[in-house]
């Protein structure tokens, strides 16, 4: 009415594409692939639990709303759905305000193969080829890269075709995104459009050359686009990572505080996409994501090379985030090869484990940054017994007085470092050294390289946490909210029984038994926030 022009799609096209069931149905009147599966009406739990039985185990529990893999569950058997059900239910609610969810049949190891396009503002829709984004963690992505080494000229033909044949069949128009399940028999099956332009798409632009952001103004302007599908090519190859506030190596649990430094001199050119500054904090009440990072190459092997070398760029001092792990996957042996699929991150699991420097790295790190060959410290003593906390264990060293080198004994070894301009140096390796100050009990966060840990000198011989712990209890894996609690005082509990679900980064996440016993006590109502670390219930 104010004579202003939406830039993106129509609204009709976002009702009927942004709801994964009403696509669905779209999608077989143009008679494109779908996985087998239930999206109708009927959300009766025990309908739903009959349809799946129909379907066969295992299924996929989606929320029609959804994306980012909220709302979603895998079930392995029947007497799982019910609960599986539920949660995707509070979940989709929690995230959407709509609890409709639909059934589908679970393809094992699947690639996730999604096509860009972009229709014009005159009936012209056109795809600017494929992304792959097989590499996902809690059903989101985490590595993108384009092309996919999955297709060939026949079925890369077949799969954008297919696209634009979508996006002309709803008449689109402006930048979307239609998503494929990629089976391994080479059989793709629909699964969803995004109405919109998608956080993975400048590897799209580093590949063709097209500001997809530009075409998308032009679109809603009217305009025709001066150019043809055969216009279109891809050259080299690109990669984004998904820098996230999270541990990993913690079942991937969300992580919260002060970012000190997002960069350092880059070693190669890169795009870093992100909404942050130096000293913003990150909380609980957001998705974890902090920002994304591309590169191109000539070719993958140039791109994965220039990726690991732009992780060690984006340092994120002062919050921990997964950039160490995100560089063990491009170092995988199976992503080297290719061999990538939506399950990867849960099998290569044991491939995929923190790999450490020698520890006695790490200790010499550490003392380079707290200690000084001041006289004022030495005095007349030539050595001193001085205790670390490095990566949650507690280690003894004796550091010794020397006039240009760092000089210590862990272990009966005994270890000599130079230390020049935020860099140590041990025979031949040179190991670049920065710091920074993670919380307020003194712990820092230092990096040496490409790698990080976490450490600070004990005064006392036990490390305090200042966490008032309850014998028996459990505590919270991170700060959040209490959704909801399943267990009253009195009931027995057994192992590995859900106790409460505990809400943070906009996830649920179960808080369950580590044994057998009767719970005696939760401290907190549904509804209050939680800092990390505190008890949160009593177990007998």
């Amino acid at each position: 009415n104010a004579g202003l022009v939406f830039i993106g799609p129509s609204v009709e096209a976002i009702d009927l594409m942004g709801d994964k069931k009403t696509s669905k149905v779209k999608m077989e009147d143009l008679d494109v692939p779908l996985i087998p599966g239930y999206h109708g009406d009927n959300q009766e739990a025990e309908f739903l639990k009959n349809e799946a039985e129909k379907i066969g185990y295992p299924v996929l529990i989606k929320a029609t709303a959804g994306g980012g893999g909220k709302g979603m569950r895998i079930v392995e058997k029947a007497s799982e759905f019910i609960s599986a059900l539920e949660a995707s239910q509070r979940e989709a609610l929690n995230a959407f305000s709509n609890s409709k969810v639909l059934i589908e049949k679970y393809i094992t190891k699947p690639r996730h193969i999604e096509v860009q396009l972009v229709s014009d503002g005159q009936g012209g829709h056109y795809h600017f080829f494929e992304r792959e984004c097989s590499i996902q963690r809690r059903y989101q992505k985490i590595v993108e890269e384009t092309p996919s080494v999955a297709l060939d000229d026949k079925l890369r033909k077949n799969i954008c075709e297919t696209a634009v044949k979508i996006s002309s069949g709803i008449n689109y128009i402006g930048a979307g995104t239609i998503e494929f399940i990629l089976a391994q028999d080479g059989q793709f099956y629909f699964l969803e459009m995004n109405t919109r332009l998608q956080v993975e798409h400048p590897i799209t632009e580093m590949v063709t050359g097209f500001d997809l952001v530009e075409l998308q103004i032009k679109a809603a302007q009217g305009e025709k686009f001066s150019f043809t599908q055969n216009d279109i090519h891809q050259n080299g190859h690109a990669i984004e990572c998904r820098i996230y506030a999270e541990d990993p190596d913690k079942g991937f649990l969300p992580t919260s505080g002060r970012i000190q430094s997002i960069e350092t001199s880059p070693i190669v050119d890169y795009r870093l996409d992100i909404g942050l500054r130096d000293h913003n904090e990150i909380s609980t009440q957001y998705d974890p994501m902090l920002a994304k990072l591309i590169v191109h190459g000539k070719t993958r092997e140039q791109a994965r090379d220039k990726m690991i070398k732009a992780l060690s760029s984006v340092p994120f001092g002062g919050v921990k985030t997964n950039r160490d792990y995100l560089r063990r996957v491009l170092e995988n042996q199976s992503f080297i090869e290719g061999r990538t699929h939506t399950h990867f991150v849960v099998e290569q699991e044991k491939h995929l484990v923190l790999k450490d420097l020698p520890i006695h790295h790490f200790i010499a790190g550490l003392i380079a940054i707290n200690t000084k060959n001041d006289s004022h410290i030495w005095g007349h003593k030539e050595a001193y017994t001085q205790k670390l906390f490095i990566n949650e264990e507690e280690l003894i060293v004796e550091v010794f007085k020397s006039s240009d080198k760092l000089v210590f004994e862990y272990n009966a070894s005994k270890y000599q470092y130079k230390v020049e301009q935020g860099k140590l140096i041990y025979g031949n390796e040179i190991l670049p050294l920065v710091s920074f100050p993670f919380d307020q009990d003194g712990m820092l966060q230092v990096f040496i390289g490409a790698y990080e840990f976490y450490g600070k000198f004990i005064p006392k011989a036990k490390r305090q946490t200042g966490n008032a712990m309850v014998a028996g209890s459990l505590q919270s894996p991170m700060p959040g909210k209490i959704f909801k609690i399943l267990k009253v005082s009195g009931d027995k509990i057994a192992k590995g029984d859900p106790i409460l679900i505990l809400e943070a980064m906009k996830m649920e996440h179960s808080i369950r038994s580590p044994h057998d016993g009767v719970l005696k006590e939760i401290f907190f109502k549904e509804g209050e926030q939680v800092r990390g670390g505190v008890a949160l219930c009593a177990i007998e």
